[in-house]
């Protein structure tokens, strides 16, 4: 029976409509029409923290960092060369002529992939919106495509990726986001120019193959698919968008925005650089964070690898950042109103490594523990200050104050906080100070003054975490 209520389930969530035209609604593909959607509604504005992963064929070679499809056809005479990609692959693999980047693919077989793990991990980990990179700039779909055969479901595992990670975490009332790269393939690589095997057959994965209208085209058409058949909640365009014309953006964004009309859906799409318009979509930063409080939502992109590989997707002997980077990161970008999307890294077989899922997992312990301090906040009159060496953000949300310190100030330790002031609490006045800790909170003595807040850490107050520490504020 369970079985059975599964698959109607899948059944239902895959039924669509087909992309060949601009979905019909109150959008059209204009930027007037397109500029009356509202960019980043409140849901959006609420949630802080989602969890992503990259995991394609670059999987498989899992060597250099998600472009390895790139840095295999530059050798040691070109500037961008990285890591001896193109010697390394010639000597492991053959030369181009005999083994091409299409040759991974039948190595990438996601036999462990397990959708349903996956989105519980997501959501143990604290994340209010999790998904996957739908395509990279390798033209490799990750979805059950019709407009190409160089999608998962029919080659390397022969599997929707996509649909079966897209039901697990609706399953788990999250947010469903999905990115999509492949705005670079058309000039990714210009396969020709370094290869012998320029064949038609793979046209339809190495872009600069096909004729530019016909590749445009099934851009758009790819964009379309992915909204028919999956609703994402957030749709995340990479850089490079500069590349499609504006018409072809406009007709997308119409077509994404009347779907969602017509699901009564409040959807996202996100941008790099001034390539959309922030009138209509979120601007994200990747692998940085504004330092100030900008009054306009935003997004901030973030991958879990450190050291030299910093990469997106997984690599052997990849370095890992720590569970405190990541809060601490996080509590940066939430206290000057953004929200943060942690990649994850993912083996070609479909598992998530162990340290990695460590990490997010203890991410998790703390925003279970702290996170109103995080959920559904809205920026102070400044994002943090720093206070005789310990660096203290600040969130708001109703009647509540917070102040989240990086640096332990050591118990019975009086700081001023001089942010705290009667006049940017405005009407309001603190009526009670608490630190926050899992099993037992403590009262805090404070001083309101005209130029700060004297706060005095109990004696008796044990360090409640070892990467930030939650002072509440009752307001009135």
């Amino acid at each position: 029976m369970k079985n059975l209520f599964t698959l109607l389930g899948a059944l239902v969530f895959f039924a669509a409509c087909a992309p060949s035209s601009t979905a019909e609604g109150s959008y059209t593909a204009d930027w007037s029409s397109l500029e009356k959607h509202e960019a980043v509604p409140d849901w959006m504005r609420d949630a802080k923290f989602g969890i992503y992963v990259h995991w394609g064929v670059y999987s498989v070679p899992a060597y250099g960092n998600e472009q390895y499809y790139y840095y295999m056809h530059r050798d040691s005479t070109s500037a961008d060369f990285l890591m001896g990609g193109h010697r390394r692959h010639e000597q492991l693999w053959g030369p181009l002529e005999e083994f091409g980047y299409h040759d991974f693919i039948p190595m990438f077989k996601a036999e462990r992939f397990d959708p349903e793990a996956w989105a519980t991990l997501f959501k143990e980990s604290g994340a209010q919106f999790a998904g996957m990179v739908a395509e990279h700039h390798d033209g490799f779909s990750m979805w059950d495509s019709k407009q190409t055969p160089f999608c998962a479901a029919k080659m390397g595992p022969k599997r929707d990726l996509v649909g079966e990670l897209s039901q697990a975490i609706k399953a788990r009332g999250m947010k469903l986001f999905l990115s999509l790269h492949h705005e670079n393939n058309y000039t990714y690589v210009k396969v020709k120019e370094h290869w012998a095997a320029n064949n038609p057959k793979y046209e339809k994965l190495y872009g600069c193959l096909m004729e530019h209208e016909e590749w445009l085209e099934m851009w758009l058409n790819k964009g379309r698919e992915v909204v028919d058949q999956y609703s994402p909640d957030i749709i995340y365009f990479d850089a490079w968008m500069d590349q499609i014309p504006d018409s072809l953006k406009r007709e997308f964004l119409a077509h994404y925005f009347n779907r969602a009309e017509e699901r009564d859906q409040q959807v996202v799409v996100t941008y790099k650089y001034e390539e959309l318009p922030r009138t209509v979509c979120m601007l994200d930063h990747e692998m940085h964070a504004p330092t100030e409080i900008d009054p306009e939502p935003w997004l901030s992109d973030l991958t879990i690898s450190n050291g030299y590989h910093r990469s997106w997707g997984y690599v052997k002997g990849m370095e890992l950042l720590s569970h405190q980077e990541i809060i601490q990161h996080l509590v940066r970008v939430v206290s000057n109103n953004g929200r943060l999307l942690l990649n994850l890294s993912p083996k070609a077989d479909g598992t998530i490594p162990q340290n990695q899922q460590d990490v997010v997992q203890n991410v998790g312990v703390w925003l279970w523990s702290y996170g109103e301090a995080i959920y559904g906040t809205r920026p102070f009159v400044c994002s943090g200050e720093e206070v005789d060496g310990l660096r203290v953000h600040y969130t708001r949300k109703g009647n509540a104050l917070y102040a989240i310190f990086l640096d332990w100030p050591g118990q019975g330790t009086t700081v001023q906080l001089s942010a705290v002031t009667p006049a940017a609490l405005g009407s309001q006045r603190v009526k009670q100070a608490t630190l926050l800790s899992v099993k037992k909170n403590y009262d805090c003595p404070f001083a309101q003054q005209a130029d700060g807040l004297q706060l005095t850490i109990p004696k008796n107050g044990r360090l409640p975490s070892d990467a930030a520490q939650v002072v509440h504020f009752d307001l009135e």
